[in-house]
């Protein structure tokens, strides 16, 4: 039995022959990929190992500090570095008849080509004998109705999170389906960008000044509409609560339109570096650009069949992985002769200030 390593760290496991470790053949490689409508396409592929010989994946993240620059420079963990393949040949064919190369990119975080995707593109990636096809879907259609700036949050104290601030957005949002839409994940984040700026002295003397841009980012949002309802995810995991899934299906909407009601907990302008908690994220900015004052995005995405079935399985994943009651969740692959998930997506955003 083997474990895929994805370049998102998800697992992903089939029946298969045993090939000796380290044999270099198509069906131990793994294409990861999402094409995304309007961007630059990008796939990752890296190798699969036996359960015993997976890199540790505690082996993490590093960052250098540049004194000329006065800039925190992200350095690859080491797990990419040791699961990655980076001399592949990588083509992608697009409509069946276009056909271009993905070059190594200059991060070495997977290869890339400056086709942009558009809606209804299928494309097929081909690389070391495994492919892999999608077909980007229709651009989705949300609008936020209204919204309204509320204190105290009645999911403060839910699932172990913890926040800095009990003030939240209530929105009302509307779905309008279009032509070919049929299944959808809803992002809903919090954010906004702030600078700390840090003196270092010795013995009192200054030493020097140093200014650092963060993005504080709030991903978990909350909703009691049945749209989010999935009666398979019965325990809590990772912030969100338990039955709730911001991954759905059309069978709510019929083609038509469907409002709805979430929740989004606002990000604290007063949070420090060591003051993070829950699930709020940091990103590293630049600090010569403005700071953003508290907002909520709202992004619905069509997502392709086979990116809809990779996230459902994960999901259902996360909740059993340790539960010796449960069936095995096998980690959906659409990769042929090898591993992985190709997929796709195309997304409308919307940004509501709080202030």
């Amino acid at each position: 039995m083997y474990l895929m390593a994805l370049a998102v760290l998800t697992a992903c496991e089939k029946e298969v022959e045993f090939k000796a470790p380290g044999e270099e053949t198509p069906s131990n490689l793994t294409i990861n990929s999402i094409a995304v409508e309007g961007e630059p396409l990008r796939v990752f592929l890296s190798r699969t190992y036996t359960v015993g010989q997976t890199p540790n994946l505690d082996i993490g993240y590093s960052y250098a500090f540049n004194k000329d620059e006065r800039s925190t420079d992200y350095q690859k963990p080491l797990y990419y570095k040791k699961t990655g393949v980076f001399n592949a040949d990588v083509k992608a064919v697009v409509n069946g008849s276009s056909t271009y190369s993905l070059e190594l990119a200059a991060d070495s975080m997977g290869y890339i080509c400056d086709y942009r995707p558009k809606e209804n593109d299928r494309i097929e990636i081909k690389a070391e004998g495994i492919s892999a096809e999608t077909v980007i879907p229709s651009r989705p259609h949300i609008e936020v109705l209204n919204h309204e700036v509320l204190t105290g949050n009645p999911y403060m104290n839910m699932a172990g999170l913890s926040y800095d601030t009990d003030t939240i957005m209530s929105l009302s949002c509307l779905i309008r389906e279009v032509s070919g839409s049929q299944y959808y994940r809803l992002r809903v984040r919090g954010e906004r960008k702030v600078t700390r700026s840090f003196d270092v002295s010795v013995n009192g003397e200054h030493v020097s000044h140093t200014d650092y841009a963060y993005y504080l980012l709030q991903d978990i949002f909350f909703s009691d509409d049945d749209l989010f309802v999935d009666n398979r995810l019965t325990k809590n995991f990772g912030g969100w609560p338990a039955y709730f899934s911001n991954v759905f299906d059309d069978t709510l909407i019929k083609g038509g339109s469907r409002p709805f009601t979430v929740i989004s907990p606002k990000p604290s302008a007063n949070m420090g570096i060591a003051d993070f908690k829950g699930v709020t994220d940091i990103m590293k900015a630049q600090a010569d650009e403005p700071d953003i004052p508290a907002r909520v995005m709202v992004e619905l995405q069509a997502i392709s069949p086979e990116y809809y079935r990779y996230l459902k399985s994960v999901e259902l994943y996360r909740v059993t992985e340790n539960d010796a009651f449960s069936e095995p969740v096998q980690i959906y692959s659409n990769v042929q002769d090898g591993w992985g998930i190709f997929g796709s997506l195309s997304s409308e955003r919307v940004y509501i200030p709080y202030d």
